[in-house]
């Protein structure tokens, strides 16, 4: 088990890793917190990774907490999204998730031992790849992923995301969607699990809405899924987030598809999705642009 010390701060016991390797959990802190000392705490792991054997993957929005259950409602109800791998597009997160292990306990060089033995027949109908995204590597991978998808879109482009917190690349990307004549469906929460970054998100509805950008929010709860569908043609389903967090200090993980069955299901869940989520008028946008708004502006890249 790898989790980030950070994110896990105020809600894991002092010196949990020590418990769960005496119940012979093998267990690395990423990142740990030391306070006065630590100087890196924005580069957190938001990667959310379970591999099974080799054979079985899952990724996504989950963290193990009650409310992404539903368990506990602290922000009504919470939409998720995961995506479950098998065979072959299970050795990317495997990769992943080892050279993060041996950056810390240099056990695990034969990584060959880890590759998928149970392959299911090869579906024809698309392609499936799970990529990664690092603040260290000067690539900025989740972010020119985005880009491409929204510029490549020629009818339609759906996304859901929990914030919406973007830079002006990203802006004209969308902008331009719209003056090509694309759709865009964006769903935000109804319910936010952090205020200020609501307050930042929703100051950007105006700017793009004035261009024929639709906005909803999921009026049940909060939304924590990230995941983007053009044209019904290609999605990509993870943990990157439209924010600067994510697209630049986090390690982060998405898996991108063609595979025609697979999207007909994530088309799916977004139009139950939408159903569920009120439409945001132009006239209320506006007054999502006061002050205070501006002000928290200037620190959105700390949120």
């Amino acid at each position: 088990m790898i989790y980030d010390d950070v994110g896990s701060l105020t809600t894991l016991p002092y010196h949990f890793e020590k418990k769960l390797e005496k119940m012979g959990i093998q267990c690395v802190v990423f990142n740990p917190f030391i306070p006065l000392v630590s100087i890196a705490m924005n580069h957190r792991d938001h990667r959310k990774i379970c591999i099974i054997d080799g054979n079985i993957g899952y990724s996504g929005g989950f963290n193990l907490a009650d409310e992404y259950m539903n368990v506990k409602m602290r922000f009504g109800h919470w939409k998720d999204t995961g995506i479950r791998l098998e065979g072959q597009g299970v050795w990317n997160l495997t990769t992943m998730f080892l050279s993060t292990w041996n950056a810390y306990r240099h056990q695990d060089h034969d990584y060959k031992q880890y590759q998928p033995s149970d392959l299911p027949p090869i579906q024809d109908d698309g392609y499936v790849v799970a990529y990664g995204d690092s603040p260290v590597d000067h690539e900025d991978t989740g972010e020119h992923i985005y880009l491409n998808m929204i510029n490549q879109a020629q009818e339609e482009i759906l996304i859901m995301t929990p914030y919406f917190i973007i830079d002006e690349t990203m802006m004209k990307a969308f902008l331009l969607a719209r003056r090509k004549g694309v759709r865009i469906q964006i769903i935000t929460p109804g319910i936010p699990d952090k205020k200020n970054v609501y307050h930042v998100t929703r100051s950007y509805y105006y700017s793009l809405m004035k261009e024929g950008v639709e906005f909803y929010e999921y009026q049940p709860g909060f939304v924590h899924a990230k995941m983007v569908l053009c044209d019904q043609r290609i999605a990509t389903v993870g943990t990157i987030n439209f924010d600067y967090r994510s697209l630049y200090l986090h390690f982060e993980c998405n898996i991108m598809m063609t595979q025609k069955s697979v999207i007909q299901d994530i088309s799916r869940d977004f139009q139950e999705t939408l159903a569920l989520s009120q439409k945001v008028t132009l006239k209320q946008s506006r007054r999502f642009r006061g002050i205070y708004e501006a002000i928290l502006r200037l620190f959105a890249p700390l949120m």
